[in-house]
């Protein structure tokens, strides 16, 4: 069963975020205090791992709350879900009326009650209290009626007046207050009447009352199976796994303290992701407190005591090799060794990597390292417990990481998406593909409250900057596509260039197709973006005007990059000739004013004598329209 659309209403700056869809992993986009978190945690309580509820004085919204909440049972989260062919065989089996049904709707109310729609919608006879009514008077009447065949009449009137005064009791039931309509009573009705079919001329006058009791009897009969099947939904739908608040690990942790924990019932992050370690090293509770049972001088050569530190110590052990191996499969900016040992009341985790092979206390590494190790932790605990299937929220995870590491973490959530359906909320472009923005979906605030946008981005540039940024940054890394790229200055260099060389390999000549040209925008861009390109092994060629900025780009970058003489070509070089010193210069001046006639057919190109004195002609159009602004 998977989540294709999802919504959320009435819930803290929530009036109504409408339908989102769902991809199997979905990023939310939006500013600090838009209302990302709110919509995580007023999603996750539809079916939540954690079992919590909805408090209305907390999370209706707090203008609404003394003129609206009382007037109803406010829907907060509904989700719509597309049924797998093992769903729908296993909802056939429970009725047939549910042989249609592809997908269904599921909402939670504020009174943690939930509902169940099913699409296509069920379409199921009503039967009232009061059509019961009518059905049984009916029936009454008929029977009242009917008439014996010859030889018959003394046994129908007994047969007759038993049964009339029989529904006359029932009928009078349906008048007296506090009746429901039930499968066993219709039942019991049919019972009754079936009771005096003992032949064949009996069956024949009371045969057609059964098919109006049967009708009634399947009406009442697919309502309830129509509500188990909404039990069998709503215990199938999956769990969502909300992490909000992430704990980071300590490296000791005192064991009486974190048992006095656990025996107080604490709920709180701490706990939680503690607990979630020593699952994780395969020790509960009675194997910590027991530690406290022999201490020091106290054990001796008593072999059940060596033989329960031993059998902690191999658990530890199994645990660290474990958790390496695993951590390493996603973490590749070093390769990581983790160390679990008890030492007394304290359990210890430790960390080293292929740099340095020396034992480091977790605390001692970076944030991210131990944010993520935190993270996964909990994780791969809850996840793989009775929530195998459910939902991951994830409220701005990678939050302490690096770039480039929130980057591999995108990848580690991609893979995770295909087992467990992924959502996360991030305000970090390094958290969005580019090539993935069809899974972006921007939250942002209105006066009407929080709204989430699925298709049209909204305009407000907090918002977007996310989004564009992300956008911006894998356009770039198209950069790195082509491992041969000739830099030129800019936009128009970048477009003479093309030009010229779409025009020789018409005639079978210009570059070779694995050679891209890159316009660096401007020379001062010049050292950054060579040394980026050259740091990814990728072979440049540098084309720069032949004039100051030209050959002052040139000298600057010389102490950063060895062979930039080798690399960097000026204009001159190419054409042999010094007066060309501009790739604009190798266009003939009268194509070139030609072509600015065409562009602007209302301009008179008049040039004075000082005008006509100026080179390059860029130049020269330049002072032109100067002194001669030009209006569209």
């Amino acid at each position: 069963m998977e989540l294709k659309t999802c919504r959320v209403q009435n819930y803290k700056k929530i009036q109504d975020t409408g339908w989102i869809d769902c991809d199997r992993l979905t990023v939310f986009v939006g500013k600090n205090e838009a209302g990302k978190s709110a919509l995580f945690r007023g999603l996750s309580k539809l079916k939540s791992t954690d079992e919590a509820k909805y408090d209305p004085i907390k999370e209706f919204p707090h203008g609404r709350y003394t003129s609206e909440f009382e007037t109803q049972d406010w829907p907060v989260a509904s989700g719509r879900y597309e049924l797998s062919a093992q769903d729908r065989k296993s909802l056939s089996e429970i009725s047939t009326v549910f042989n249609a049904v592809e997908c269904v709707e599921v909402t939670k109310y504020y009174s943690n009650m939930w509902s169940v729609d099913f699409e296509p919608e069920l379409k199921i006879p009503e039967l009232t209290v009061k059509q019961w009514h009518g059905t049984l008077s009916e029936i009454k009447r008929q029977i009242d009626d009917a008439t014996a065949p010859n030889g018959q009449g003394e046994n129908w009137k007994n047969i007759k007046a038993c049964l009339t005064n029989y529904l006359q009791s029932q009928v009078g039931k349906i008048d007296a207050s506090g009746f429901s309509l039930s499968e066993e009573h219709i039942n019991a009705v049919r019972t009754k009447l079936t009771s005096n079919m003992n032949e064949q001329w009996v069956k024949e006058i009371i045969g057609p009352c059964l098919e109006k009791i049967d009708e009634g009897l399947q009406i009442i009969v697919a309502k309830k199976k129509i509500e188990e099947g909404k039990e069998w939904v709503y215990s199938h739908i999956p769990y969502f796994l909300y992490f909000g608040n992430y704990e980071v690990l300590n490296s000791a942790i005192y064991l009486p303290e974190f048992i006095n924990r656990i025996n107080g019932g604490h709920t709180d992050s701490k706990t939680r992701v503690q607990s979630a370690l020593f699952k994780h090293v395969g020790v509960d509770i009675k194997q910590l407190a027991s530690l406290g049972s022999h201490q020091q001088g106290q054990g001796g050569e008593n072999a059940n005591v060596r033989k329960q530190i031993d059998e902690l110590d191999i658990k530890a052990n199994s645990a660290s090799i474990s958790m390496t191996k695993k951590f390493s499969d996603w973490w590749e900016q070093r390769r990581h060794k983790f160390s679990y040992k008890f030492h007394g009341d304290y359990f210890r985790i430790w960390v080293s990597d292929d740099l340095d092979p020396a034992d480091v206390e977790l605390e001692e590494r970076s944030l991210g390292l131990q944010y993520f190790f935190s993270f996964y932790l909990l994780f791969l605990v809850e996840a793989e417990e009775r929530h195998r299937d459910c939902i991951l929220l994830l409220d701005e995870p990678g939050i302490h990481l690096h770039g480039t590491a929130q980057r591999k973490l995108v990848t580690f959530l991609e893979n995770l998406s295909e087992k467990n359906q992924t959502f996360y909320t991030t305000h970090s472009p390094f958290m969005i593909k580019g090539e993935s923005l069809y899974r972006a979906r921007a939250v942002y605030e209105t006066p009407e409250g929080t709204l989430v946008s699925s298709d049209v981005w909204p305009k407000d540039k907090d918002t977007l900057f996310p989004l564009q940024a992300a956008l911006g940054y894998s356009v770039c890394q198209s950069l790195f596509i082509s491992r041969k790229q000739v830099m030129v200055e800019g936009p128009t260099d970048y477009s003479l260039l093309y030009a010229l060389n779409q025009r020789l390999k018409a005639q079978g000549k210009g570059l070779d197709d694995d050679i891209i040209l890159i316009p660096m925008g401007g020379t001062s861009n010049l050292a950054p973006l060579a040394s980026m390109l050259i740091g990814h092994d990728i072979e440049i060629a540098i084309l720069l005007d032949s004039d100051p900025a030209g050959i002052g780009s040139i000298k600057k970058i010389r102490k950063h990059l060895a062979d930039i003489d080798e690399r960097c070509v000026l204009v001159s070089q190419v054409t042999g000739n010094p007066s060309i010193n501009e790739l604009e210069d190798l266009v003939p001046e009268q194509y070139y004013l030609d072509a600015v006639c065409r562009a602007y057919p209302d301009v008179k190109l008049t040039f004075t004598k000082e005008e006509g004195e100026i080179t390059p002609v860029v130049d020269r159009i330049n002072s032109f329209f100067e002194k001669n602004p030009w209006e569209n």
